[in-house]
Order: C-alpha cells, then sequence, then structure tokens
C-alpha cells in the first residue's frame, strides 16, 4: 500500500516520456528541424536573374566618341559692284609716216632708197635716221651717183623728209658737197620719187 502511494508506477512513467517526446516532436517541426538532429532548413534556391531583352547597354562616358568643335570659315567678302567710271576711248595713235619707192610700197626708214625711177638717177644706200614720224626726219648716207666721165661714186649725203601730209614724207632733200649734183630736190608720191629740175 506504501509503494503504490509514494511510488510512480512503470505505466505512468511511459506515458509521461510520451508525453514529452511528442511535445519535443512538435517544437522541433515548428522550428524547421527534425527530431534526427539539427539540420538546417532547405535554403531557398536564389531567383534568377531576369534574361536579357536585347536593349543596349548603356554606354559609360569614356566608351562615348567625343566629337571635336569645327570651326566655320565666315564667307569670303566680296566687295561691293561698283558702277564703273565711263572712260573715254583713247585716240587712235597716229600712223608712222611713210614713203614710197619706185615698186609703191610703203616704206618707213628705209636702209636704200632711190634718187627716181629712172635711168642713171641715183640710189641711196647706208641710211640711219633720226626724229622719223616728225614734221620733218633727217637721214645720214651715201649718195651713188653717175659721174661726168661715165663710171659711179658714192659720196656722204644728208638727207632730209618734210611735207608730212596724211601720214606721208611728200618732199625729199638731199645735200651731197662732194658730188658733181651736190643738192637734189625730190617729190614723194605713191607713184614713186621724181626728180625736180
Amino acid at each position: 500500500m506504501t509503494e503504490h502511494a509514494t511510488g510512480t508506477t512503470p505505466a505512468r512513467r511511459g506515458g509521461t516520456a510520451g508525453l514529452a517526446a511528442g511535445a519535443l516532436a512538435l517544437l522541433l517541426a515548428a522550428t524547421g528541424c527534425s527530431s534526427a538532429g539539427t539540420t538546417a532548413a532547405p535554403s531557398r534556391s536564389a531567383a534568377p536573374a531576369p534574361p536579357t531583352t536585347g536593349a543596349p547597354a548603356t554606354p559609360s562616358a569614356s566608351s562615348v566618341p567625343q566629337s571635336t568643335p569645327t570651326q566655320s570659315t565666315p564667307p569670303p567678302v566680296v566687295p561691293p559692284v561698283l558702277p564703273s567710271a565711263s572712260v573715254e576711248p583713247s585716240a587712235p595713235s597716229d600712223p608712222v609716216p611713210v614713203i614710197y619707192g619706185c615698186t609703191g610700197d610703203p616704206l618707213s626708214e628705209p636702209r636704200s632708197f632711190p634718187v627716181g625711177c629712172g635711168a642713171g638717177t641715183g640710189q641711196l644706200d647706208g641710211l640711219t635716221w633720226k626724229d622719223w614720224g616728225g614734221l620733218a626726219a633727217t637721214g645720214t648716207g651715201r649718195l651713188w651717183q653717175t659721174t661726168a666721165a661715165g663710171g659711179v661714186a658714192a659720196y656722204p649725203a644728208t638727207v632730209t623728209l618734210g611735207g608730212l601730209a596724211g601720214g606721208d614724207y611728200t618732199t625729199m632733200r638731199i645735200s651731197a658737197p662732194k658730188a658733181d649734183k651736190a643738192n637734189l630736190e625730190l617729190a614723194l608720191a605713191k607713184t614713186g620719187p621724181t626728180l625736180k629740175g
């Protein structure tokens, strides 16, 4: 009777132990542990990164090509067009005077010239001129004449042209002091020289 009052019966001991084990199992289940040990709860797998949709990535400032500022060239300055002053045309210069030989060709500062167009009238050659184109032109050279003995001789001579009219000299005077005929006067025309007197 005393043993029954003070001690616990094996049946009650077993019931209490079973109750404690059940409470422990509930506690472990609530905290995610199993009765076999303290294993960690299965970890959740990390959510995969969303796939890229092909949108271009924003380039960094260092990868963007920098455009260099261009200097614009100002347009050329075009001077205004001013009305030109009327220019009077210059008068044509006077033609160079000429004389005509026996062939009718105009001659300017000739080196040689006939003293008439007939036989035995003489010839001028080696002429050099000054003041050609003025009112009077002077030349020096030689006068070839037929001598009284029937030969031909050359004499120093000075020739003076004058009578300028219409661009032609119309008179010629020959001075050859050593010649048989020291002074000769000629009329000049487009048909050639004519000995006067």
